[in-house]
């Protein structure tokens, strides 16, 4: 007797595989591209034409999913500031010691949040969404909440700034040289000025705290 083998022809996978599947597998592949131009060109290099071609979709398949440009940075705005409402992995325990908990803190915030890529391609988005007044007013109503999110664990993080007279300065330097080392990843950084920059803002948020305790 002759075993025939199954086989499954992509045809056949293609029909099992669910339609809903399909359409996010698509638009990921086309955020994931616009994301990557916005990355290594720029805004202005990252029209629909160069997305479907980075994405390998037709124009038509893209203007199906994100029917104009504003649309589509509409959606790459959501999901680069996703992240920074995600702030879980970002504080250690309050009652770490000063010198291990603000080294800690800055290594996470840079690891998590402000060194990844897509907060460098942020940048890139944020500043060319600025000649579209409803996607700048919208990016600058969530950056408002995430800041206010960052301030309030910034501060349960080290209590100790409680007591300094200006504790909301302290807090706006130190999230305004994180934002600075950002930027500066869109150049050619130095690993050990990167290195060493970070630490001496980890020896600030100690010493303000020294400051505040006496």
């Amino acid at each position: 007797m002759t075993v025939r083998r199954s086989t499954t022809t992509s045809d056949e996978a293609r029909v099992r595989t669910p339609q809903s599947e399909r359409v996010e597998a698509t638009r990921r592949k086309i955020i994931e591209a616009a994301l990557t131009l916005l990355r290594e060109e720029g805004f202005k290099s990252a029209t629909l034409q160069a997305i479907a071609r980075r994405a390998e979709v037709s124009m038509g398949a893209l203007q199906h999913h994100f029917e104009s440009r504003d649309v589509l940075m509409e959606r790459l705005v959501a999901e680069v500031m996703a992240p920074l409402g995600d702030q879980g992995g970002v504080w250690p325990d309050p009652s770490l010691p000063l010198e291990q908990r603000a080294p800690e803190f800055v290594q996470r915030a840079w690891q998590h949040i402000f060194g990844a890529p897509n907060y460098q391609t942020a940048w890139s988005l944020f500043f060319g969404c600025k000649a579209i007044p409803s996607l700048f007013a919208r990016i600058e109503n969530y950056r408002e909440e995430v800041d206010r999110g960052f301030y309030t664990q910034f501060f349960a993080t080290f209590p100790e700034l409680k007591s300094h007279p200006h504790p909301q300065g302290v807090a706006s330097v130190v999230f305004s040289s994180l934002r600075g080392a950002a930027v500066q990843e869109l150049f050619t950084v130095d690993a050990a000025e990167k290195v060493g920059s970070l630490e001496v803002l980890a020896e600030l948020i100690v010493g303000a705290c020294a400051h505040g305790a006496h």
